[in-house]
């Protein structure tokens, strides 16, 4: 089994890769990163490592809706729809339209799908995609009036929604027709309370373990939601005359829209991590012995309450697998000392870029710690002591912001840090000259 990871700006884009009895390979590709990531870096490898040796994206697991998550697999769709267009009038002798070849090399197909979209849980119906739309038109509007926080929240309460909604579209039946959730009846990917065989799903020779999210949370999730969007209904119309994605009648004001972010209230029942970020499908995969941890967004408690309940921890409620995929790109909400302590691997992969300074540096030093610190920071975890290596989707010498670059010139100093004190471990930024690197199990 081995895992790509892709230069994805400052989002997630993973490949697990694991051969077949027919000599091909079963491809599970989760998240996309960001939509310019993903046409520099995703799409030029899923063309030539996988499309040319005539294999598919056995599974596409979109772990949330947030940008940095979704917005690739967006544009993968798109790119798939542009493929479809040209490749069927280039074979038709007698037509007539005037169809460009793509820009961008042309994807493998996709069998299946993991995304959980609560717009399919909505009550209201054919009013959901207008205001969706209206919703992007404020994000495209404060982009100019705003700072970044404020922007940010408009993306995490509004943008995630209509992204959620336009990849359900797409993958519909009448567009591109790609079979949705298929191992949950088409129903939400979610960890099941009742029965673990139910958590376990095989592609080709990988065995899919899902570890998170839980019904009763999703079920809090979508309450929360419904009532987020019918507030944001009746001030969204109270705003404009026509919700259409073309037409903004009368633009907001700065004290509009700081109003309009603050009726919009928590819809997460933790303060510092979202609410798509908690909905994160998160799952262990497993082959010949082999595993990979794959977390999403979410947070270390829901790891561990999934991984327990899949009945994958030790005796002492441990667990060591060969790739941790360090959850929310290092973000310090989002994991802790007692997590670290009970699962630990050989490789630790963080996806980001710098943005919002993650990975952070107290997570490394937890990380870090965990593996060769003090008897109360050290795991207990038999393989503690074993060799074990940081993964970057980033570098320093990237074309990156002022502040991206200052951070990531800060994490490629810690880690030297690191390996001149302890000889068991490595770390391995993104190459500058290429756009994947790759852990060969």
């Amino acid at each position: 089994m081995k895992l790509i990871i892709f230069r994805s700006s400052k989002g997630d884009a993973l490949l697990i890769s694991h051969p077949n009895s027919n000599g091909k390979n079963t491809n599970v590709l989760v998240d996309g990163g960001m939509k310019g990531s993903f046409n520099s870096s995703v799409a030029p490898y899923l063309n030539k490592e996988v499309k040319n040796k005539n294999e598919h994206i056995d599974l596409l697991c979109v772990s949330h809706i947030d940008d940095d998550h979704i917005k690739g697999v967006i544009t993968l769709m798109e790119l798939i729809a542009k493929w479809r267009v040209f490749n069927h009038h280039s074979k038709r002798t007698n037509s007539t339209a005037n169809v460009s070849r793509p820009k961008v090399l042309e994807p493998p197909s996709i069998k299946s799908i993991w995304h959980n979209s609560f717009a399919r849980t909505y009550e209201l119906g054919e009013a959901l995609p207008r205001i969706a739309n209206a919703l992007q038109n404020i994000e495209q509007m404060t982009a100019n009036h705003v700072n970044e926080l404020v922007l940010d929240k408009v993306n995490h309460k509004a943008t995630s929604i209509k992204q959620g909604i336009t990849l359900s579209q797409r993958i519909r039946p009448e567009q591109l027709n790609i079979d949705l959730n298929p191992q949950f009846n088409g129903s939400l990917v979610k960890c099941n309370q009742s029965t673990i065989s139910k958590n376990e799903h095989k592609i080709g020779k990988i065995n899919l373990s899902v570890i998170g999210p839980f019904s009763n949370d999703l079920t809090e999730l979508k309450k929360d939601w419904i009532e987020w969007e019918k507030k944001h209904r009746k001030t969204l119309e109270s705003f404009y005359a026509d919700l259409s994605i073309t037409a903004l009648n009368q633009p907001l004001s700065i004290p509009q829209v700081s109003q309009l972010l603050v009726n919009s209230g928590s819809l997460g029942d933790r303060e510092d991590v979202t609410i798509p970020n908690l909905a994160s499908i998160m799952f262990l995969a497993e082959a010949e012995g082999k595993s990979i941890l794959m977390t999403g967004d979410g947070h270390s408690d829901d790891i561990i309450k999934g991984l327990k309940k899949n009945q994958k921890l030790n005796q002492n409620g441990g667990l060591h697998v060969d790739v941790l995929k360090v959850q929310h790109h290092g973000a310090a909400a989002n994991i802790d000392k007692k997590f670290c302590k009970k699962i630990t691997a050989n490789h630790y992969v963080f996806c980001g870029n710098g943005t919002h300074t993650n990975p952070e540096e107290t997570v490394l030093d937890v990380i870090f710690n965990s593996r060769t610190g003090n008897i109360s920071e050290k795991s207990n975890n038999a393989e503690v002591d074993k060799p074990f290596t940081f993964w970057f989707s980033s570098n320093p010498k990237d074309d990156l912001t002022e502040n991206q670059k200052k951070h990531m010139q800060k994490v490629e100093g810690k880690m030297k840090e690191y390996k001149s004190k302890k000889r068991n471990f490595d770390f391995k930024m993104m190459p500058k000259n290429r756009n994947w690197q790759l852990i060969e199990l």
